[in-house]
């Protein structure tokens, strides 16, 4: 009984915090095209079974990362930031159809820590996070192009 209750508790508790099962890769599969070294195309690239049948062509162009400063300290220096990460995404059929032209965008916003490499450790996590963030937003699209 009281480990049904605890159960119970848990599944109110990470439900309520937006807490989801990743989505699984097993229904589709893509070839990605993008300039060499695209940290992005290497991180989506992960997120698919190779052994599948490649139904999909994805064309990532290069990422823009914007850093802008929101505020500053007494003494005039940068003390918080917002990331930008913008990726230009174009999805194909396998008959080179265009099923979706798209440029995936994400922020978020960082307090700045004051030793310079914790600072840079710090803004290079977060655009790392940015991109977690937008391959589940093209994940979810691709899932939707692929119901239909």
């Amino acid at each position: 009984m009281l480990k049904i209750n605890l159960l119970a508790i848990m599944v109110t508790i990470l439900s309520s915090c937006g807490f989801h099962t990743p989505y699984t890769n097993s229904t589709i599969n893509a070839s990605i095209t993008s300039n060499r070294n695209n940290i992005f195309a290497n991180e989506l690239q992960k997120h698919f079974n190779q052994n599948m049948h490649k139904i999909l062509v994805i064309q990532v162009g290069t990422e823009n990362q914007n850093q802008r400063t929101v505020s500053y300290t007494s003494s005039n220096e940068a003390s918080s930031y917002t990331l930008n990460l913008n990726i230009p995404i174009k999805v194909f059929n396998h008959n080179k159809k265009l099923l979706l032209s798209k440029t995936f965008s994400a922020n978020t916003y960082l307090n700045k820590i004051d030793a310079y490499q914790a600072n840079r450790l710090q803004i290079e996590e977060g655009y790392q996070q940015l991109r977690r963030l937008i391959i589940r937003q093209l994940l979810r699209r691709l899932y939707k192009l692929n119901e239909n």
